[in-house]
């Protein structure tokens, strides 16, 4: 290895240790190039854009690709297919939509695309080692420790300044802290958002980059820092953040993924934990007694883990916005999801799935739902529901969406689209899988977290739609890069 090289490897592990702890700023008043109406606004895109140029300028010093794998093949087929749906929604001629053009709409959208590519190529070259991936891990926790501590700011707010200052200075204090950093400030129904834009986005970028490698080394018994207390740590510390936000989606979907990532791929992990529960009350193998203490310690443990759970249970029972999932008393489905505050999220899908409707092959373009949005609404959605009124009124500026990405992708790309992005995701899928079976420890580890990381990320789809957002691409870089280093 020559000192240029040697340099630039370590220009590398600097920059990728600045994108892991940024990640959690999602959307970053500053970000430069992203306009001003734009809310994914990714600090980390800063360290990662120049990751990116150094990983190309060794790959020219090299003469070789550094940052290609098979991976890309199904994402560069989609890159196709939406070339071709941008290029036949042109010759529809939408008409603008506010001061949104066709052309704007459709240049944004390429370029959320390709932001998405670079974080998912900077975390694929990133991981190809074991050392790789713990230095990875590392850096992904101090990350977290931010989202830790600005949300228990955020508390702090919530049921102390705001409430002894009542919307006097020190009241204000933490979301004027807040704007001047970030796009927007707090939100006002008390639920955390640690650095992301809103609770939702906290949720599922924890449901997706952290909740996943912790709850993998707990199950798979790996230890990527030599404190064996940190793992089990930050599974506690990933459920409490989610608790907080109170994003139903999130909390939904952590139980949904946990339990079938558990039942995947924790059965062993399962049965060695109700061995070692049993243990102290049945007797020891070779006859002698049980202890009193190891007894008593089990039972402890067991008590605080329902503790918990019923804690957080009645946490969410007292939350009105959560506990409206089963206090409604609608009987039909439409009417349910709006008494649940989910009729807006309903209506944009559909809004989109009308849009698929209509143009089913070649979509209408990568970015220009919006421009076909307001004749897609469907009856029912302009009564009784202030945030489409609020799109519909005069007044309004905001360009509309589906808030799914899948719809998002079919309504803009066409089966086609989805096909050969569903075909990215499969693959990952696939990859994911073959590490499971894999002999070595580091990599059934990093198969279980990628496992349960792409369950949540499917279930995340039916309510995000930015192609933007590193959570949704970083996690399966990750995971590329170590299916790669399996072949090594």
């Amino acid at each position: 290895m020559t000192d240029a090289t040697g340099r630039l490897q370590r220009i590398e592990r600097i920059l990728w240790a600045l994108t892991l702890v940024t990640l959690p700023v999602t959307s970053f008043r500053y970000m430069p190039f992203m306009g001003a109406d734009s809310q994914v606004r990714p600090l980390a895109l800063i360290p990662a854009g120049l990751l990116f140029g150094v990983l190309v300028l060794r790959s020219l010093r090299q003469r070789r690709l550094l940052v290609w794998s098979n991976s890309l093949l199904p994402l560069l087929a989609f890159a196709f297919v939406a070339l071709v749906s941008s290029a036949v929604g042109f010759f529809m001629a939408p008409v603008a939509l506010y001061q949104y053009t066709y052309g704007s709409r459709v240049l944004r959208a390429w370029i959320t695309l390709c932001v998405g590519v670079l974080f998912f190529i900077v975390a694929m070259s990133m991981n190809h080692s074991e050392d790789e991936l713990k230095f990875s891990l590392k850096w992904l926790y101090v990350g977290l420790v931010g989202h830790v501590a600005w949300s228990l700011v955020q508390l702090l707010h919530f049921y102390v300044l705001d409430v002894l200052f009542n919307n006097q200075f020190w009241g204000n204090l933490v979301d004027q802290i807040q704007r001047s950093f970030m796009v927007t400030g707090l939100t006002n129904n008390r639920r955390i958002s640690g650095l992301a834009l809103e609770p939702s986005w906290l949720a599922a970028q924890v449901l997706t980059v952290y909740l996943p490698w912790a709850f993998a080394s707990v199950i798979a018994g790996y230890r990527w820092s030599k404190y064996r207390w940190l793992a089990p740590l930050c599974l506690v510390v990933c459920g409490g953040l989610i608790l907080f936000t109170y994003s139903r989606s999130g909390i939904l979907i952590a139980a949904g993924a946990g339990l079938l990532a558990l039942l995947f791929v924790g059965r062993d992990w399962l049965k060695q934990a109700w061995a070692w529960l049993l243990r102290p009350f049945t007797g020891k193998a070779d006859g002698t007694a049980p202890r009193p203490l190891e007894a008593a310690a089990r039972v402890a443990l067991v008590v605080i883990l329902l503790a918990g759970l019923a804690g957080g249970a009645v946490v969410l029972s007292h939350n009105q916005y959560f506990a409206r999932i089963w206090h409604s008393n609608k009987t039909d489905l439409v009417s349910y999801f709006v008494d649940i505050y989910a009729g807006p999220r309903l209506a944009d899908a559909w809004a989109g799935w009308t849009i698929f409707e209509q143009h089913p092959w070649t979509g209408v373009g990568l970015g220009a739902t919006g421009l076909y949005y307001f004749k897609a609404l469907p009856d029912w959605a302009h009564f009784n529901m202030p945030e489409i009124a609020q799109l519909l009124s005069p007044g309004n500026q905001t360009y509309p969406n589906a808030k799914d990405l899948f719809i998002r992708l079919v309504a803009e790309t066409g089966i086609a689209g989805l096909w050969t992005f569903m075909a990215f995701y499969l693959l990952m899928l696939g990859k994911a899988l073959l590490l499971l079976n894999s002999p070595r420890k580091v990599l059934l580890f990093a198969g279980a977290a990628s496992l349960m990381g792409w369950l949540a990320m499917i279930a995340l789809g039916f309510t995000q739609d930015s192609l933007a957002m590193a959570n949704i691409w970083l996690p399966l870089g990750m995971l590329a890069g170590m299916a790669e280093a399996k072949d090594q």
